[in-house]
């Protein structure tokens, strides 16, 4: 026999045949025989995939040994179990109403609302059940113009789900070393609701055991559970062993109460009614809708945060600690900023501002759910270290695109390659905006315009950003913005030289002052000043307005007192010098399809397509709340 060594070096099915194959003819038995016409070939067939079924099984048998190389869930899950980290579970939706009950026939000065209470909503043609979370009092109230008697609640919170049987039996196993584990049933449980029961009547809420997050403080005889992830989105309950926790008896009878929620299908459900006191009228009024619903975690998003929360440990020392734990807590979060108290304006220490970006839909966040965020970190701050919530801010931007086409390359007509523009514009903004900390790139976006279409040949863009100014009425203020950004600084304005071809380094949108029509230009000294809104002829009403840091981008307004304006905010625009713009610190930056304008330029030599009413050559459309300068 030959002793020539074949490598294995195929892992195919046709590679391993046809090295066995090789391998054959080198011994002196098989020199010239026929492998493809004879039975041999059937048996090399066999061994083949004999040989490929192994290599198969065995590489996924590493690749679900890893975190980072596990495709099947329950691996990835089982090595996140492993980093103390627990996959979070449905959540549900959360909305806050106001509660007013009439036509009740009683004389008492308050009426419980007890807790599981439940309250119907249909949203989208769906029916959806919640349940209060706690008791909650009604208060008589007397109405001073009916002289009509009604039963108020205020600020009532009301979570999606149904809660099952008053108490549900779940599956349980004592391991080896007599440690007893309740497997719960329902892979659709929000574990934020889970109450477990220890040799307690189906009547009766006593033996209440509750969940520990952590075995820090926790006591031998303290009434507590832990949760573990188990297998196919389910979870499991396990005691302290006497050691961290009061260990039940195997004999003991372990019930559970939890609530089976729908997951993120209930966000938005703002239309509420309820049935709970018979014979009366009761009004379910909306403060906030329904919001927070989430599905159970993904496996890249366990893959992402099970080695970082690993890293925190629960706790929140740098500022990136409480952006991971928000984040993992609140799944609908898209961004957080956390930032030291030292840099509020005025500063405030031994504080840690927090900031949260939702949506676009969600810019402003509720004071419920502020205090929920605020709630949730101040467990896991250092001592003396407070965690403070501050609206989130943005910084928007003046959009101008002058963009040539010819139709040498496209059939598209002008007003078609405006729309792709603009959509490819909101395509940035989403993919590399809409966060803390992003920068707009002049030429970035230049090439995705470009790239837009075959017929757009070049494009010119003039950037200048946004901030927002939302001053209340006939209120003496003094407010200042940071651009951040260098400016670039006007020659000197000066009477005699009138508007003239002038270009401020800062101007505002319109708004009245003393019944007078103005805006905000600086006048290249560091002044800020008011200017009459008139094209024609403009004044200067205050020359001392303000100051300009034209260095920084700092602009700071004093006693500024605004009668009205249009819109939902004063404009701050900013012309700076820079062909890129970085967000300030704690805004986030977003390109809003208003603040775009878009000239679309037919090439000389090119002829228009002629659309019936219009007229031929170029084609310039504008979208814009705020003049260019």
């Amino acid at each position: 026999m030959a002793s020539v060594k074949t490598p294995i070096t195929e892992l195919d099915f046709d590679g391993v045949k046809a090295q066995l194959k090789e391998y054959l003819q080198t011994q002196t038995q098989f020199k010239d025989y026929n492998f493809e016409g004879s039975n041999m070939s059937v048996l090399l067939d066999v061994l083949a995939f004999n040989t490929f079924q192994n290599n198969f099984y065995t590489n996924m048998a590493i690749n679900e040994m890893f975190l980072d190389s596990a495709v099947m869930k329950n691996s990835i899950v089982s090595h996140a179990k492993e980093l103390n980290y627990i996959p979070r579970s449905r959540q549900s939706a959360k909305a806050v109403v106001r509660i007013v009950i009439s036509n009740i026939d009683q004389e008492e000065a308050t009426i419980a609302i007890p807790t599981y209470t439940n309250v119907s909503a249909t949203y989208k043609g769906d029916q959806f059940n919640f349940v209060t979370n706690e008791t909650y009092v009604a208060v008589r109230t007397r109405n001073q113009v009916t002289n009509e008697i009604t039963y108020v609640a205020e600020n009532v919170e009301i979570f999606e789900g149904q809660m099952l049987a008053s108490f549900q039996r779940e599956g349980f196993i004592v391991d080896a070393d007599g440690v007893l584990r309740v497997q719960l049933t329902n892979n659709e449980v929000d574990t934020d609701s889970l109450v477990v029961f220890v040799d307690a009547e189906e009547t009766e809420d006593r033996n209440i055991f509750t969940r520990a997050t952590s075995i820090f403080g926790v006591q031998p005889l303290d009434k507590v559970f832990y949760l573990e992830p188990y297998l196919d989105d389910r979870y499991a309950i396990y005691f302290g062993k006497n050691e961290f926790g009061l260990q039940p008896l195997e004999f003991e009878d372990v019930r559970v109460r939890y609530r089976v929620t729908s997951g993120e299908e209930a966000n938005g459900a703002n239309v509420f009614s309820a049935s709970f006191v018979e014979g009366a009228t009761i009004d379910v009024q909306t403060i906030s809708a329904a919001a927070g619903g989430q599905e159970r975690e993904s496996m890249e998003r366990i893959r992402y945060f099970a080695p970082k929360s690993l890293q925190v440990q629960e706790r929140a020392v740098t500022s990136r600690d409480y952006e991971v734990l928000l984040k993992q807590a609140f799944p609908d979060i898209k961004s957080v900023s956390a930032y030291g108290g030292e840099q509020l304006d005025p500063p405030q220490f031994g504080k840690v501002a927090i900031s949260v970006y939702l949506s676009r839909e969600s810019e402003l966040i509720s004071k419920t759910l502020a205090n929920a965020y605020v709630q949730f970190l101040s467990d896991k701050s250092p001592l003396g270290i407070e965690p403070i919530f501050v609206q989130t801010k943005y910084v928007y931007v003046d959009l101008n695109v002058n963009a040539r086409y010819s139709l040498k390359e496209t059939e598209k007509s002008g007003a078609q390659l405006e729309t792709i523009v603009r959509n490819r514009i909101q395509s940035y903004s989403t993919d590399n905006l809409e966060d803390f900390n992003t920068s707009l790139r002049k030429s970035q976006l230049s090439g995705i315009i470009d790239a837009a279409d075959v017929g757009i040949v070049s494009n010119d863009i003039e950037i200048m950003p946004i901030i927002e100014y939302s001053p209340t009425i006939n209120i003496v203020a003094n407010p200042a913005f940071r651009f951040e950004a260098e400016l670039i600084r006007p020659y000197p304005f000066r009477s005699t030289n009138g508007f003239s071809n002038y270009k401020p380094a800062i101007r505002s949108s319109a708004f009245d002052v003393d019944g007078t029509c103005v805006y905000l230009q600086d006048d290249g000294l560091g002044n800020m000043m008011t200017v009459t809104d008139d094209m024609n002829n403009p004044l200067v009403i205050n020359p001392t307005a303000g100051t300009v840091n034209y260095a920084t981008g700092e602009v700071k307004l004093t006693r500024l007192t605004v009668e009205s304006y249009d819109g939902d905010a004063i404009k701050i625009m900013a012309n700076i010098k820079s062909s890129d713009y970085i967000a300030p610190k704690g805004r986030v930056f977003i390109i809003r399809d208003t603040d775009v304008k878009v000239s679309m330029v037919l090439e000389e030599g090119g002829t228009a397509p002629t659309v019936e009413g219009a007229s031929v050559g170029s084609v310039t459309t504008t979208s814009t709340s705020v003049s260019s300068y």
